[in-house]
């Protein structure tokens, strides 16, 4: 039996009071490519290779209106058999983007991640994008903030259990990563992002 010391104790508040105070801006990539309505999906998919990127953010009047993901172009262009530069970037974009702020705690940002069931969120300030976060972005920068995650992630699971039957959730294998779905592939139990980096699509 392990008895936790006075010292372990509020070493791991201090450890909480510090992961609380890393804004978004801190772990944020500053590097974003956005892309106008308009644009068809082969300009997007274009976009993505030329900068290694796996997300492109999505304007309309020059403002946020949404976000594509290699995920979309794989399931709703690819997948569908639809010529890329038949379809533009409006019809298969995830609308509306859910944003957050520069100065919000990162432990909020990935609360809100949960909530929406989204793995990204765009970063506004006065009404411009500055930035992207993801969840990689948090859970590289502390295992407290991983711990969070997970029990955000298993709180949600729970609630939707009777909803959806799926109880897929862990760590994945190559990233580390706690999801609430995996996939096996190759022997290896993955999250969406590696799963897609093996070259597997369902």
């Amino acid at each position: 039996m392990v008895l936790k010391t006075q010292q372990d104790i509020d070493g791991k508040i201090s450890f909480r009071e510090m992961d609380s105070e890393i804004a978004v801006r801190d772990i944020m990539t500053k590097n974003v490519y956005v892309l106008d309505v308009s644009c068809s999906v082969l300009d997007v998919a274009q976009e993505m290779s030329q900068h290694n990127t796996g997300s492109i953010i999505i304007t309309k009047e020059d403002k946020a209106a949404g976000i594509i993901t290699e995920r979309d172009t794989v399931s709703k262009v690819t997948a569908r058999d639809v010529i890329p530069s038949n379809m533009i970037a409006e019809e298969i974009m995830s609308s509306p983007i859910i944003t957050t702020g520069p100065d919000t705690s990162v432990i909020e940002a990935s609360e809100l991640m949960v909530r929406s069931g989204i793995r990204r969120l765009a970063v506004l300030d006065d009404d411009e994008i500055v930035g992207l976060i993801t969840d990689r972005d948090v859970l590289t920068i502390s295992p407290g903030l991983h711990t969070i995650l997970r029990d955000l992630i298993e709180m949600n699971r729970e609630q939707d259990i009777f909803k959806t039957g799926d109880i897929g959730g862990g760590i994945c294998q190559r990233c580390g990563a706690y999801v609430a779905d995996l996939t096996q592939v190759n022997g290896l139990m993955l999250c969406e992002d590696c799963k897609d980096d093996e070259g597997y699509y369902d």
